[in-house]
């Protein structure tokens, strides 16, 4: 699987965008058109489970989500002053260069690591610090903190046959955050149970309020996040169930593999797993055996590329794109054929120009909504859970 691109900025930024956005609330009849028509039986949604529970808002710090920037949530870590991380859903880790981050009372050294975004073929190293880390609302107020191991990032170094890298002895600029699951393997961290995901590790709310009200997890949207997930914000959701891994991070939350999808390449049709990736406007595409397309190439234009999540028929996503059609708003800026073995696709953040997406980390979830935005003729959800 290929993970996201790291952004590394230094950058002026533009003002904030907050759009607050009110959700549905017409829960989908397809279990029961599902049994009526002798199919199978999907599961109960999982919403119901959230009845209770809060949810806290953090609208993007540079606005909606658009093809020419990655989101932006503003985080103060230890010894310096806020600044806004690059947001990504396809990578699990918040790394940060010396400036944005000074170790201090409370923090333990981790002894030395590293972090491979091997979309761009840079390589992260630096030392490993456990600290908190403060999630800031769009007025520099810290809304909750959580305790995470982040990487200080010391230099730079790039894989042989890199995309966009150049070395660098001592980086500066460096703030990126990942928010994905199962991306070990794809970041050279397979193995590590050290908590990295700022957005499931939270310890404490300032409001005051128990950080057991907000469920680990929480919901991407264009226009900003909401940690924690309640069922009037997820009841129009389709759920897809994810397979466990069988083992446990350090803060005791189980850890989990990658979504399902089936992935149509011009009629040939294949099984895989999904990536939803803010971190990057293209898509990476491992197509099922049998297509016209060459590995280490783009996707010639008028290629027709159908995506279920996950599968056919029943609760789910679906949406397509037919290469080189600007009029399709999903349409990656292109699509490249990587060498990985498997079928797979990371879909880029022109995804979330129709969809919401959901992770919760304790039920084992991922969730799609529909935002609305987008033509029908493009894509749709159906509700429910299987």
């Amino acid at each position: 699987m290929v993970s996201a691109d790291v952004r590394l900025m230094g950058e002026e930024f533009m003002s904030v965008i907050s759009i607050k956005r009110s959700l549905g609330v017409a829960l989908g009849g397809c279990l029961l058109a599902g049994l009526a028509a002798g199919g199978p039986a999907w599961a109960q949604s999982p919403a119901g489970q959230y009845r209770g529970l809060a949810t806290i808002e953090i609208p993007f710090a540079n606005g909606p989500i658009r093809a020419d920037h990655v989101p932006e949530i503003r985080l103060k870590l230890k010894g310096a002053a806020p600044r806004r991380f690059g947001m990504d859903t396809g990578s699990t880790g918040i790394v940060v260069s010396a400036e944005h981050f000074e170790p201090g009372p409370g923090d333990t050294n981790d002894g030395p690591g590293q972090l491979t975004y091997n979309s761009s073929g840079r390589v992260l190293h630096g030392t490993h610090y456990t600290t908190n880390v403060e999630i800031l609302d769009n007025d520099d107020r810290p809304a909750v903190t959580a305790r995470v191991q982040v990487l200080r990032v010391e230099r730079i170094t790039c894989l042989r046959n890199a995309r966009d890298c150049e070395p660098n002895p001592r980086p500066r600029g460096v703030a990126f955050m990942g928010v994905g699951f199962d991306r070990g393997r794809a970041q050279g961290t397979e193995g590590s149970t050290a908590p990295r995901n700022p957005f499931v590790n939270l310890v404490s709310l300032a409001s005051g309020a128990p950080v057991s009200s907000i469920r680990p997890g929480y919901v991407v949207t264009r226009t900003g996040i909401h940690l924690g997930m309640n069922e009037a914000l997820t009841r129009n959701f389709a759920f897809v169930k994810l397979s466990p891994r069988g083992t446990t991070s350090a803060s005791g939350l189980p850890q989990w593999n990658a979504a399902p999808l089936t992935v149509s390449v011009d009629g040939v049709t294949g099984t895989g797993t999904s990536l939803p990736d803010t971190g990057i406007n293209y898509m990476f595409l491992s197509p099922p055996p049998g297509t016209s397309l060459t590995r280490g190439q783009r996707v010639p234009s008028g290629t027709k590329i159908e995506i279920w999540l996950p599968g056919q028929g029943g609760p789910g996503a679906f949406y397509q794109v037919a290469v080189g059609d600007w009029s399709n708003p999903l349409q990656p800026a292109r699509v490249v054929v990587v060498r990985d073995p498997g079928v797979f696709v990371n879909t880029g953040r022109m995804f979330f120009e129709a969809f919401d997406y959901l992770y919760d980390a304790v039920g084992g979830y991922v969730g799609y909504g529909w935002n609305g935005r987008v033509s029908g003729a493009y894509g749709r959800v159906t509700p429910g859970a299987r």
